[in-house]
Protein backbone atom coordinates (compact mmCIF):
# COMPACT_ATOMS: atom_id res chain seq x y z
CA UNK A 1 0.00 0.00 0.00
CA UNK A 2 1.30 3.58 -0.80
CA UNK A 3 2.35 5.96 2.07
CA UNK A 4 0.08 8.29 3.02
CA UNK A 5 2.09 11.16 1.75
CA UNK A 6 2.03 9.96 -2.40
CA UNK A 7 -0.05 11.64 -4.33
CA UNK A 8 -2.91 9.25 -5.57
CA UNK A 9 -3.47 9.22 -9.49
CA UNK A 10 -5.94 11.66 -11.19
CA UNK A 11 -6.99 8.77 -13.22
CA UNK A 12 -9.71 7.58 -12.08
CA UNK A 13 -8.79 3.87 -14.05
CA UNK A 14 -5.96 3.77 -12.30
CA UNK A 15 -8.19 4.32 -8.71
CA UNK A 16 -10.45 1.95 -9.44
CA UNK A 17 -8.91 -0.95 -7.31
CA UNK A 18 -7.89 1.49 -4.30
CA UNK A 19 -9.34 0.22 -0.98
CA UNK A 20 -10.78 3.43 0.24
CA UNK A 21 -12.24 5.98 -1.99
CA UNK A 22 -11.92 9.81 -0.76
CA UNK A 23 -14.41 10.73 1.94
CA UNK A 24 -17.02 13.44 1.06
CA UNK A 25 -18.49 11.26 -1.78
CA UNK A 26 -20.59 9.43 -0.34
CA UNK A 27 -24.68 8.64 -1.69
CA UNK A 28 -28.00 8.25 0.06
CA UNK A 29 -27.51 4.59 0.39
CA UNK A 30 -24.59 5.28 2.08
CA UNK A 31 -22.43 3.23 -1.13
CA UNK A 32 -19.98 6.38 -2.64
CA UNK A 33 -20.05 7.47 -5.90
CA UNK A 34 -16.40 5.90 -6.70
CA UNK A 35 -17.47 2.46 -5.51
CA UNK A 36 -20.21 2.41 -7.88
CA UNK A 37 -17.81 3.47 -10.67
CA UNK A 38 -15.40 0.96 -9.78
CA UNK A 39 -16.84 -1.74 -12.41
CA UNK A 40 -17.56 0.49 -15.14
CA UNK A 41 -14.06 1.95 -14.68
CA UNK A 42 -12.77 -1.20 -14.47
CA UNK A 43 -14.24 -2.30 -17.60
CA UNK A 44 -13.43 0.83 -19.37
CA UNK A 45 -9.99 0.60 -18.66
CA UNK A 46 -9.63 -2.65 -20.33
CA UNK A 47 -10.72 -1.35 -23.55
CA UNK A 48 -8.34 -0.48 -26.27
CA UNK A 49 -6.72 3.16 -25.41
CA UNK A 50 -7.86 4.97 -28.59
CA UNK A 51 -11.64 3.57 -27.95
CA UNK A 52 -12.81 6.53 -25.73
CA UNK A 53 -11.41 9.45 -27.35
CA UNK A 54 -12.79 7.86 -30.25
CA UNK A 55 -15.96 7.86 -29.42
CA UNK A 56 -15.65 11.19 -27.94
CA UNK A 57 -13.83 12.60 -30.81
CA UNK A 58 -17.08 10.94 -32.68
CA UNK A 59 -19.49 11.96 -30.76
CA UNK A 60 -18.56 15.75 -30.79
CA UNK A 61 -18.50 16.17 -34.47
CA UNK A 62 -22.18 14.64 -34.07
CA UNK A 63 -23.14 17.37 -31.83
CA UNK A 64 -21.68 19.58 -34.06
CA UNK A 65 -22.90 18.68 -37.09
CA UNK A 66 -26.33 16.72 -36.43
CA UNK A 67 -29.71 17.83 -36.68
CA UNK A 68 -30.31 19.71 -32.99
CA UNK A 69 -32.05 16.80 -31.32
CA UNK A 70 -29.59 14.65 -32.53
CA UNK A 71 -26.99 16.91 -31.60
CA UNK A 72 -28.01 17.33 -28.15
CA UNK A 73 -28.20 13.52 -27.29
CA UNK A 74 -24.55 13.47 -28.36
CA UNK A 75 -23.27 16.38 -26.71
CA UNK A 76 -25.29 15.24 -23.35
CA UNK A 77 -23.67 11.92 -22.92
CA UNK A 78 -20.07 13.56 -23.87
CA UNK A 79 -21.10 16.21 -21.34
CA UNK A 80 -22.35 13.47 -18.92
CA UNK A 81 -18.82 11.39 -19.48
CA UNK A 82 -16.35 13.98 -18.96
CA UNK A 83 -18.53 15.55 -16.10
CA UNK A 84 -18.22 11.80 -14.09
CA UNK A 85 -14.63 11.53 -14.72
CA UNK A 86 -14.08 14.91 -13.20
CA UNK A 87 -16.29 14.31 -10.30
CA UNK A 88 -14.26 11.40 -9.25
CA UNK A 89 -11.11 12.60 -9.78
CA UNK A 90 -11.52 15.96 -8.63
CA UNK A 91 -10.38 14.98 -4.84
CA UNK A 92 -6.50 14.39 -6.11
CA UNK A 93 -5.88 17.28 -9.08
CA UNK A 94 -3.76 20.29 -8.82
CA UNK A 95 -5.28 23.48 -9.64
CA UNK A 96 -3.92 22.80 -13.23
CA UNK A 97 -5.96 19.66 -13.49
CA UNK A 98 -9.02 21.22 -11.92
CA UNK A 99 -8.66 23.75 -14.54
CA UNK A 100 -8.52 21.78 -17.69
CA UNK A 101 -11.07 19.78 -16.73
CA UNK A 102 -13.54 22.92 -16.07
CA UNK A 103 -12.72 23.64 -19.78
CA UNK A 104 -13.51 20.63 -20.66
CA UNK A 105 -16.93 20.82 -19.66
CA UNK A 106 -17.34 24.25 -20.23
CA UNK A 107 -16.35 23.64 -24.27
CA UNK A 108 -18.70 20.59 -24.18
CA UNK A 109 -21.67 23.09 -22.69
CA UNK A 110 -20.67 26.22 -24.44
CA UNK A 111 -21.20 24.01 -27.58
CA UNK A 112 -24.82 22.53 -26.53
CA UNK A 113 -26.03 26.48 -26.08
CA UNK A 114 -24.18 27.50 -29.71
CA UNK A 115 -26.00 24.76 -31.27
CA UNK A 116 -29.60 25.52 -29.40
CA UNK A 117 -28.98 29.05 -30.40
CA UNK A 118 -28.27 28.38 -34.00
CA UNK A 119 -24.53 29.63 -33.80
CA UNK A 120 -23.30 26.63 -35.19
Amino acid sequence: MASSNQRRSGNPATRASATQPPSGSTTRNGSTLHDRSRSILTRLAQLPRLVIPSAMLALMLLGLSAPLPIALAALTVVTVFVGWLALLSWPVLDLKGRFVRGLMLGLVIGAGVARVNGWL
